[in-house]
């Protein structure tokens, strides 16, 4: 992560610094377009929908995200047995949903809204690590962590509270979305600026006081 924001801060000096710039632009362009502000407006305003039809493909990516990033390396990490078994059942609910945003005319599961989604991606989790302790605890002379087993307790309850009651709409995902793009379009364009070369002009008077 630190070598990520370096790399923002401080980037290379290159000739093509103008794509920075240019992609900022048009990212800050795409995010303004993206605003759900756009609704209410009249038809010749043909972008004006673009935002919302856009939010499953959003709440695909996050899912894959979670799955390649975190479930699929507890996967691999498990030892086969009831654990490995939950979180591989886990894996395939979320695939078949963030599926299920894409294909929306097949309906593969039929859970609508990024809120009811994370409802039920927390109660999985806490689930399996419930399950986790239970089994820790048989086979193990040393405790599961009781934190643990508390914050595993609360995913369960908070899950089920977000799937039946969601506490926001598919729109906070979208405005989340468009702020990102526009933050990341003004460092592509902050990264253009700096990294820019030095002209011919600098580097003589540079190397001439060098030599003086």
């Amino acid at each position: 992560m630190k070598n990520f924001f370096d790399k923002l801060t401080h980037p290379t000096k290159t000739k093509w610094f103008w794509l920075y710039i240019v992609g900022g632009f048009l990212g800050i362009i795409l995010g303004i377009m993206l605003m759900p502000i756009w609704n209410k407006c009249p038809d010749w305003v043909f972008w004006k929908s673009w935002g919302m039809k856009i939010v499953n493909l959003i709440i695909c990516v996050c899912i894959v995200l979670y799955l390649c990033c975190f479930l699929l390396k507890k996967i691999m990490r498990r030892s086969n047995g009831v654990i490995k078994v939950l979180t591989i059942i886990e894996f395939s609910l979320l695939a078949l949903i963030a599926l299920g945003c894409i294909l929306q005319q097949f309906k593969v599961i039929n859970i609508g809204g990024a809120c009811a989604i994370l409802g039920l991606a927390l109660w999985c989790r806490g689930v399996v690590e419930i399950f986790r302790a239970y089994y820790h605890q048989r086979g193990n002379n040393d405790r599961y962590p009781v934190w643990w087993l508390v914050i595993a307790i609360f995913l369960v309850s908070f899950g089920v509270y977000l799937f039946v009651k969601p506490l926001f709409d598919d729109i906070v995902i979208l405005w989340i979305f468009v702020v990102l793009i526009l933050l990341v379009s003004l460092i592509l364009i902050v990264d253009g600026f700096l990294a820019k070369p030095a002209s011919t002009k600098q580097k003589k008077v540079k190397t001439k006081k060098s030599k003086d």
